[in-house]
């Protein structure tokens, strides 16, 4: 009855509905058409994954036991957090962490107390055998999940699920399958095409760091970093201006060589200003983002003085911005994104949790409406497309295969291009088109044998190898205009299948 009388006093108030509210009940049709038509599973490959990862989670199992054996004379339960706090605190005597959960503290087991722990050499086997677990735990999460009966993951969506704007997804109305969203590249090999169909993804390229180079411009007159990002390869671009004394040649090809070069561990100049100018794009101190990377926090100290935060930064354009946010939540209390998406900041405004949400709202809100419209466009004039997925800057979609695959992806590419205007510059991110027969990127017998031989190498120099990633060669490929499969369709369980029998 409540609800009944607020809308009575809302129709009421003479001006119109709000343009975000109107947007969001049209996205009702294309979130609505991807939760009833879902994705068709491959259960071969499927199950083949999901094999090998028990097998994989047996053996650091018993590994885990083994040192726990030597430790305290038993094995341990990497899911039991009251063992945990025994082990490493009592039994141990590591210092212990206390960790703030929903307003109360708490001595902590999880990953962010088990990071801080690595820092001490013996415990540092054993933390790294109990975070492995965990996360085959959740991959297998993924992979064992209920789908329907008719072998296909239909994922549910909740279009106003977050204060951004992006949807969130979560299981269906009838308990099956999970969050599309969250599923790792890695495992996306076993969502497949349906047979006679294409599967294409279209992604926006580095859009978040456009959107804060674009907001710099409109506020303050300084396109440098928008400039960096559109120059065709941002993190380069950025490590040029923050270590100008490298022998810079502006050849694009010898730059990125240069770039590549060594600079901390395993991090190269380009890593680092990559990973380094993500998190600090959002006011991320430069502990925060030490303790992330796991490098010193000197080595991350420097970084950001060159960056954004000293006054000899490459772009300092970036803290006028962090300013600018705050003097909004001391002023006015909300923010409007350039899709008119008004958000109001309820916490303290002088609060260095509602200043980081408030820096995080307007690019993560800016990309969610750009790629929701986006969608939107293609799901009303390309008829000819089924949607599969939305996955915040990314969209999936199918086709059939004897359509013209340049003209359908050509035309996608055109729709989900949304420019802005800000005194004369037009601002608009590209987008990025790969296309296959599953979800999962391309794994071809080649790419096999040079991570096995970086694996090799990386070993001798004593450094944690990568995985040897799983043979997918129908996965998705970088398509361009006049793109030409030389393909035919592979399954994924056929190739994995084959990897398998093999090793």
């Amino acid at each position: 009855m409540v609800t009944r009388e607020v809308w009575d006093s809302l129709r009421e108030i003479p001006h119109p509905s709000p343009g975000i509210y109107d947007f969001e009940r049209a996205m009702q049709a294309p979130y609505m058409e991807i939760m009833q038509r879902g994705f068709k599973v491959n259960q071969s490959a499927r199950h083949a994954a999901a094999n090998e990862l028990h097998e994989r989670l047996n053996v650091l199992s018993g590994m885990l036991n083994e040192m726990g054996w030597a430790v305290w004379g038993k094995g341990v339960n990497p899911r039991s957090p009251l063992q945990l706090r025994e082990l490493f605190y009592h039994a141990m005597h590591l210092p212990e962490v206390w960790l703030s959960q929903k307003g109360e503290r708490k001595l902590s087991t999880n990953r962010e107390a088990l990071e801080k722990l690595e820092v001490y050499m013996h415990p540092r086997p054993i933390i790294s055998c109990i975070l492995a677990i965990r996360d085959i735990a959740k991959q297998l999460e993924v992979l064992e999940t209920q789908i329907d009966s008719d072998g296909r993951f239909r994922a549910g969506y909740n279009i106003a699920g977050t204060e951004t704007g992006r949807p969130s997804s979560s299981k269906n109305a009838f308990g099956t399958a999970s969050n599309a969203q969250n599923i790792s590249p890695a495992l996306r090999f076993p969502f497949e095409a349906d047979l006679g169909y294409r599967m294409c993804v279209i992604d926006l390229e580095q859009v978040e760091a456009r959107d804060v180079g674009f907001f710099c411009g409109v506020l303050f007159d300084d396109w440098a970093f928008l400039d960096a990002c559109e120059s065709g390869d941002l993190h380069s671009s950025n490590a040029r201006r923050i270590w100008p004394e490298l022998p810079w040649t502006g050849d694009k090809k010898k730059d990125r060589e240069i770039a590549d070069r060594n600079f901390y561990r395993e991090f190269s100049y380009r890593d680092m200003a990559k990973r380094g100018s993500h998190l600090s794009n959002y006011s991320g101190t430069a502990w925060t983002a030490a303790r992330s990377l796991k490098v010193p926090l000197q080595i991350m100290e420097n970084f950001q003085s060159r960056y954004c935060r000293g006054e000899n930064a490459a772009f300092p354009c970036i803290a006028r911005w962090w300013q600018w946010t705050a003097e909004q939540l001391q002023t006015k209390g909300y923010l409007t994104t350039p899709f008119g998406r008004t958000r109001h900041f309820f916490g303290r405004p002088d609060d260095d949790t509602t200043l980081r949400e408030a820096i995080a709202f307007q690019p993560q809100s800016t990309t969610a409406d750009r790629m929701n419209l986006g969608m939107w466009r293609v799901w009303k004039y390309m008829p000819e497309v089924q949607l599969l997925a939305q996955t915040y800057d990314s969209i999936t979609f199918q086709y059939r295969e004897d359509l013209d695959e340049n003209s359908i992806i050509s035309r996608a590419m055109e729709l989900i291009r949304v420019d802005l205007e800000w005194n004369g510059r037009v601002y608009w991110v590209p987008g990025d088109a790969k296309v296959g027969w599953n979800w999962g990127g391309q794994v071809s017998e080649e790419d096999i044998a040079k991570a096995r031989k970086k694996a090799h190498e990386a070993e001798a120099l004593g450094l944690r190898p990568q995985r040897i990633p799983r043979l997918n060669p129908g996965g998705l490929v970088k398509w361009k205009p006049g793109f030409a499969e030389s393909r035919t369709r592979i399954t994924a369980s056929s190739g994995l299948l084959s990897l398998l029998q093999e090793e």
